[in-house]
């Protein structure tokens, strides 16, 4: 497994590896700096078929805001954490199907699944970006 740490907004991303960013750049993650990130993912060869899954964002994006950043919001199928009943069985679920170009969570750097999606990522090649957001609460893991 390859794992790598970028600065927002990620503009080097290439298919089949996993990202996360660096605790430091987390704490300082805000919602301008994840649409940059989108908009990059969705522009990047070999993500240019399938969703782009963002699976509880912290914040509510609406389809204005995704098409400011320059963003197909067709593109994207976003979760709010209030419909999701069993996190993991979505992260593994999203993780091991071919309809996604790839999956954004925004989970603690200690979140011990983790590794588990972490090596999913590498296994089926569904590229895992992680966005740490160590500050806030943390989604509920039932399996």
């Amino acid at each position: 497994m390859i794992q790598h740490s970028y600065q927002l907004p990620l503009s080097g991303v290439h298919f089949g590896k996993t990202f996360t960013l660096p605790a430091k750049t987390a704490t300082k993650l805000n919602v301008q700096a994840v649409l940059t990130t989108l908009a990059a993912l969705t522009q990047q060869q070999g993500l240019q078929h399938g969703w782009l899954l963002l699976i509880a964002p912290p914040w509510q994006l609406t389809k204005q805001m995704l098409e400011q950043a320059g963003i197909q919001s067709q593109r994207i199928l976003l979760i709010p954490q209030k419909q999701i009943g069993r996190f993991d069985n979505l992260m593994r679920d999203a993780l091991t199907c071919s309809t996604c170009s790839a999956v954004v969570s925004f989970l603690p750097d200690e979140q011990q699944e983790l590794e588990d999606y972490r090596y999913l990522s590498a296994k089926y090649g569904t590229p895992l970006v992680n966005l740490p957001t160590d500050a806030m609460a943390l989604p509920q893991l039932t399996h």
